[in-house]
């Protein structure tokens, strides 16, 4: 199972040390689920909004806010699979979303499937399959 877990570490920012954290969720529908992470896996997250256990598929997700302290270590990414790289942590970003949404920030993690931006003590994970295209506003 360690070996899954490490693995999967590099995928995803949102990864099993979320367990226990409060994220809000923003779906493609325009909804929003508030709860605290019960369990992460590579297609799904499971979490308690209210008294009530929700499955979220990661496919569904346009962003995920949570709190700057949320974003842990450093991303593994995508060793010349994605022009999106380590080598832009640090810049500032405009991220247009596929549903015509834009989010702005500070590049803080890449992973292969997701993108951490921090802005005004909030910290936004993008999932790479709902963006548009990205913007990169100050090169560090």
């Amino acid at each position: 199972m360690a070996y899954y877990q490490a693995k999967r570490r590099g995928l995803y920012v949102i990864d099993e040390r979320f367990v226990g954290r409060s994220i809000e969720v923003y779906m493609l529908d325009g909804s929003k689920l508030m709860g605290l992470v019960d369990e992460v896996a590579n297609y799904e997250i499971g979490m308690m909004v209210g008294n009530e256990a929700v499955i979220v598929s990661r496919q569904a997700i346009a962003y995920v806010v949570t709190g700057q302290s949320d974003i842990h270590g450093y991303g593994e990414c995508c060793d010349k699979e994605y022009v999106l790289d380590e080598d832009l942590i640090g810049s500032d970003a405009m991220v247009k979303l596929l549903n015509g949404q834009d989010i702005s920030g500070r590049i803080v993690k890449i992973t292969k499937n997701e993108i951490a931006l921090l802005y005004q003590n909030k910290a936004y994970v993008v999932p790479r399959e709902v963006v548009s295209y990205i913007k990169i506003l100050r090169k560090i």
